[in-house]
């Protein structure tokens, strides 16, 4: 999309979310946050396959003045919906992002050692992400995997 039409979509409102998709398996997703001039203020990138149940954080950005939010948080958690049990791995990190990985271990149970990977299905799906995102609404702080441990450990 160009930025003049960013720009028209996000009018009126504080935030808005769009969901990036990956046109194939284990290829490139992206969620991205915008303020209401069409700034992206948070940005994720990640791949996850399906098949070999793994997964990458690529890379992870909150700008400064909306760090301490809950936007890294609410960004992680939209990736790992439905992929709780998937082993993760993510990039060498910022202080920030080593903080923000290790609270995320904490409340969730889910590693993100930076020893990535790749399956043959992250390798070969180089493609670009998909050119037609979808807003989606703001997740949760809701920690499924949480849930999800809970489940599991009463079975």
């Amino acid at each position: 999309m160009e930025p003049f039409k960013l720009t028209a979509l996000f009018r009126l409102r504080r935030e808005s979310w769009l969901y990036f998709p990956t046109a194939c398996e284990g290829g490139m997703q992206s969620l991205k946050v915008f303020d209401g001039k069409g700034y992206d203020f948070a940005v994720l990138h990640w791949e996850t396959c399906h098949v070999c149940r793994v997964g990458r954080i690529a890379k992870i950005r909150v700008t400064r003045e909306w760090q301490r939010r809950g936007y890294g948080t609410r960004m992680m958690l939209r990736a790992l919906r439905g992929c709780e049990t998937y082993r993760r791995s993510t990039t060498v990190q910022s202080d920030d992002g080593r903080r923000l990985f290790t609270a995320l271990t904490a409340a969730t149970g889910i590693g993100f050692p930076a020893d990535y990977r790749a399956c043959e299905h992250i390798r070969t799906s180089r493609k670009p992400e998909s050119p037609r995102p979808r807003r989606e609404r703001r997740p949760p702080m809701v920690l499924a995997a949480t849930a999800y441990r809970r489940r599991t450990a009463t079975t």
